[in-house]
């Protein structure tokens, strides 16, 4: 909790509390927006607040006070630049002046009172999950989130708990790819069997705010979901429209070929395969045979590549043609995970998509559908 002190020209905290609270709202301040007001970060009730109206994240702090309302950019750069251990705010009316060691700086102001502020109504808990297994979770799936689709579901993430199963599931996808991320249920006490929430990516952030051991509380009403944290809550309205039928692509594959290959290795000759690729020629053929895995590309811009690597585990000989980021993102996704080294390919007839299968029991699967042969 921030330190706060009342000085005689104004109050007094200490910076480095503020600043950590700047920054776990900054996710929601936006960028572009046709309100000025909400390149403001709202101080006041024990809290710092930030909203771009889809989203507020409230980040504590010990002011009670009279609410202040100062600009998110200027603010920030100030507290990195100036050379101090505390920070005094002196409000006075249209304007607002900062104090911090030898710098002094004085800033307009916009009235508090116009700074939207709303809290969720008729929320209920969904679950309670431990933090660290919930950051590593959204870590795992968030980079299969499409930001630019025109599709709003295919830029959140899909949230689902089954209480019949006990598990919790966060799923992403930009339709050329999926990847999903299975958990144990924690405290839960939905009435529901299940609950599926699509929660935006800006929302995520709370995976990086919440602090490590933990826990998670999981709210939501018919229009918002509400993330409890240690320190911190974020606020954000659930996007509207249907999530893809994300199980249909993990049909029982009985003909299935599965390979096992350390992921680290998956993701270096990924790498060095794709030198050569260009938008025009952007796939790389990964191929299983004589007990181990060739990459191919070939591009008429940069030439050719071939790159080889042992198979720790080898299944039957299979071919198939893949955008080599998505292989990359995932397998840079994985390994911050610091988990286990090794990862399951297992491939298909031609044409169906290829399934990564990582961690204890399938913890983490992504799905990754395959390239024409002219790709």
């Amino acid at each position: 909790m921030a330190t706060k002190t009342k000085a005689r020209n104004g109050i007094t905290f200490q910076a480095s509390e503020l600043k950590a609270a700047l920054a776990a709202v900054r996710d929601a301040v936006p960028t572009n927006t046709p309100k000025p007001i909400l390149r403001n970060v709202r101080i006041g009730d024990g809290l710092v607040s930030a909203t771009d109206l889809e989203m507020r994240i409230d980040a504590v702090i010990d002011y009670h006070g009279d609410p202040i309302l100062l600009p998110y950019g200027r603010l920030s750069a100030i507290l990195k630049e100036a050379v101090g251990d505390e920070v005094t705010i002196e409000p006075n009316g249209p304007s607002c002046t900062i104090r911090i060691g030898r710098g002094e700086w004085k800033l307009p102001t916009e009235d508090a009172a116009e700074f939207p502020t709303w809290e969720p109504e008729g929320t209920k808990l969904v679950c309670r999950l431990a933090s660290d297994q919930f950051s590593r979770a959204v870590s795992s799936v968030a980079y299969a989130i499409d930001e630019k689709s025109s599709r709003f579901a295919l830029g959140a993430l899909l949230f689902e708990v089954s209480r019949k199963e006990s598990k919790v599931r966060f799923v992403a996808t930009d339709g050329r790819r999926i990847s999903v991320a299975n958990m144990d249920l924690g405290t839960v006490q939905d009435p529901d069997d299940s609950t599926s929430l699509v929660i935006p990516k800006a929302a995520l952030a709370c995976k990086n705010l919440a602090p490590k051991n933990t826990q998670v509380e999981i709210l939501r009403n018919n229009r918002e979901v509400v993330f409890n944290l240690e320190g911190a809550t974020i606020i954000a309205r659930q996007i509207e429209g249907r999530f893809p039928r994300w199980r249909d692509v993990f049909p029982e594959r009985p003909n299935a070929t599965t390979h096992e290959m350390v992921l680290k290795d998956l993701g270096s000759v990924t790498r060095a395969a794709s030198i050569v690729t260009s938008e025009q020629s952007k796939g790389v053929t990964y191929t299983f045979a004589d007990s181990a895995l060739t990459l191919t590309a070939q591009s008429a811009e940069a030439g050719t590549s071939k790159v080889s690597c042992d198979v720790a585990r080898y299944g039957r000989d299979a071919s198939v043609k893949l955008d080599p980021r998505f292989v990359s993102e995932m397998c840079v996704a994985l390994l911050g995970l610091e988990g286990a080294p090794v990862i399951s390919v297992s491939l298909d007839t031609p044409g169906d998509g290829v399934v990564f299968s990582y961690g204890e029991g399938g913890e983490y699967m992504s799905v990754i559908m395959p390239l024409a042969a002219d790709a």
